[in-house]
Parts: C-alpha cells; sequence; structure tokens
C-alpha cells in the first residue's frame, strides 16, 4: 500500500479552452488592444480574474493574461497553452529558429506603418 494524496485531494489545473480566453484574442488584434487586455486581465492576488473569471492559484496565471503578453512580446506561447496556438492568430507555440525570426522581421518590417522606419542591421554574428 503506498501513502500519498489521494485521488480526490489532487487538484487539477483547469486546461484552458479557446472559449475560456477573451474573445478579442481570437480575432486580428492590435498592439493598443492587446495591451488592453493584458491589464484588464491582471490578477493581484489568488482567487479568480477580474477580467474572464477563470480562478487563478498564484498571480499573473490568467490565460487570456499569458497569451497577450506572448503575442506582444513576439515569442511562443507558454507550454501550458500550447495547444492554442492554432485558435489564437498570430500565436506560435514552440521554439524558433533564427530563420523562422528572420522570416518574422522581415514581414514584419514589410507591414505598413505610421512613418518610414529605419533599416535594420544585422545582428551579431550575422554574415549575411
Amino acid at each position: 500500500m503506498s501513502i500519498g494524496p489521494s485521488p480526490e485531494s489532487v487538484v487539477r489545473d483547469p486546461v484552458a479552452q479557446p472559449e475560456d480566453l477573451d474573445p478579442r484574442l481570437l480575432s486580428p488584434t492590435g498592439r493598443t488592444e492587446r495591451l488592453r487586455i493584458v491589464v484588464e486581465h491582471y490578477v493581484p492576488t489568488a482567487g479568480r480574474c477580474p477580467g474572464c473569471g477563470l480562478p487563478v492559484l498564484r498571480r499573473q496565471e490568467c490565460p487570456s493574461r499569458q497569451v497577450a503578453l506572448a503575442l506582444l512580446e513576439n515569442r511562443p506561447l507558454p507550454v501550458r497553452l500550447a495547444h492554442l496556438a492554432d485558435v489564437v492568430p498570430g500565436a506560435r507555440s514552440g521554439r524558433d529558429s533564427a530563420a523562422e525570426r528572420d522570416r518574422l522581421r522581415d514581414e514584419m518590417d514589410a507591414m505598413p506603418g505610421l512613418f518610414a522606419a529605419p533599416a535594420r542591421t544585422p545582428e551579431r554574428g550575422d554574415t549575411r
């Protein structure tokens, strides 16, 4: 007989589903809208997220906030939210290769802006 917690007492983290996310994340949004989502879903203490009402055990654990931050910082989704990469526009999971980063930078540089952006200088060690 093994001694350990009973299966009833083990609390599992709820797996975030697309319907749990802020609906604004499921459509293409701009940087300002993503910042608004991050602020609205900030959880100062454990309990429930004020934006979506999901229970959170630790600070800043709201899935909507984590997805919005990943999109803002242009980085892959956290492992526990990687299954949402196909649902959220612009989200990705896994590690980036240098070629993937270059492709994304070229795409972002080609996007129209309010003013002409300065030419991007090569990274250190780049021999292009």
